[in-house]
């Protein structure tokens, strides 16, 4: 009897480990700057509805013929991305956006609010900046997709991108784990919502998101103009690969 209490006890301290665990693996909060911003950069800041500021950065050059709405991925700074991304799409207007927690931001991010308040912003840059392109990278193709499914854009680019965060778990440790994940992610159903044309760039030799999972992805796009696979190019590398960046600019212009 007290064995069975305490196998019964430790699977309980177990599974609880694991629930909060699951937001170490899921987010990592960045901070880094490393870029003196010029004039074309302004910061901005829009606070949601709970009273928490999203600092925010919109580059704007000279001559730009369209405007780039860019969602990072889980470990990135995007205030500390947008020098990087203004010399690689050097005629578009970008502005994107820190999740909580992230930079300089306070909150506590989770999934929920992390949707919800990717949605406002792209509704607010709608309002400000006119039709906007979307690019979501790894984690933020998720988020990106969502926006898609909820708000009309030109079209939407997805890189690094996977079918859904069970999908991701289940190619990893090869069981379904849904009843215990704490975070769905589920970018299939987002994606099968989408009218935008879709433009998807994945690696084969990725090594954080798997492959198989961007192919199950592509089952549930129906305005997907272009999947492309590239071959031995790791997660962080195919955000600046120039087969996918050049096929971007191409669209943007």
């Amino acid at each position: 009897m007290i064995y069975a209490i305490f196998m019964i006890f430790t699977l309980i301290v177990v599974i609880i480990a694991f629930y909060q665990w699951q937001y170490f693996m899921i987010f990592t909060p960045t901070y880094y700057r490393e870029d003196i911003l010029d004039g074309h950069f302004e910061m901005v800041s829009i606070v949601m509805s709970d009273g928490v500021a999203l600092e925010g950065v919109v580059f704007t050059p000279e001559h730009f013929a369209s405007t780039l709405l860019f969602f990072a991925g889980r470990s990135e700074d995007s205030i500390g991305l947008i020098k990087k991304l203004s010399l690689t799409f050097t005629n578009t207007r970008i502005i994107t956006f820190n999740y909580r927690s992230y930079g300089k931001n306070k909150g506590s991010i989770n999934e929920k609010n992390m949707l919800e308040d990717s949605l406002k912003i792209a509704q607010i840059v709608q309002k400000n900046y006119g039709d906007f392109y979307l690019l979501g990278f790894s984690i933020g193709s998720s988020v990106a997709s969502f926006v898609a499914s909820q708000q009309s854009v030109i079209a939407l680019f997805l890189i690094g991108a996977f079918d859904s965060m069970v999908g991701l778990v289940k190619q990893k440790y090869g069981v379904n784990l849904s009843w215990i994940l704490r975070y769905k992610f589920d970018t299939a159903t987002f994606l099968s919502k989408v009218e935008a044309p879709t433009y998807i760039f994945v690696s084969k030799s990725d090594g954080i998101t798997y492959i198989q999972n961007a192919r199950a992805l592509q089952k549930h796009g129906k305005s997907i103009v272009l999947f492309e696979e590239l071959n031995n190019l790791h997660h962080k590398e195919i955000l600046w690969d120039a087969r996918v960046t050049n096929k971007i600019n191409e669209v943007l212009y």
